[in-house]
């Protein structure tokens, strides 16, 4: 086991270094995916020309990727931890409702 207790300037370092790293993973997802979409497009032209654009698929399925990797990395993420200031904003929330 590993008891040894960080900084909290070593434990910002570690989720600065995080971010950078979910960063550049969704930007290269987003260059791989523009790249395999381009090569789809291609197949289909080379094939069925005016036929029925089925590239669509995959493009929307991968940009629902794109879209939750970018969201993750800068800033909305569905598993973000549950701050005090977010849980007073929803309470003042809530009392308001009455």
């Amino acid at each position: 086991m590993n008891d040894i207790k960080q900084t909290p300037e070593a434990e910002l370092r570690e989720a600065a270094k995080q971010s950078i790293e979910k960063k550049r993973s969704a930007w290269q997802f987003l260059g791989i995916t523009i790249l395999v979409n381009i090569g789809l497009v291609v197949i289909w032209f080379m094939t069925s020309p005016g036929g029925y654009f089925w590239p669509m698929w995959p493009a929307l399925g991968m940009g629902i990727g794109v879209v939750l990797s970018l969201s993750d990395a800068y800033g909305f993420s569905f598993n973000r931890p549950i701050t005090e200031s977010a849980i007073d904003a929803e309470i003042e929330r809530l009392k308001n409702r009455r």
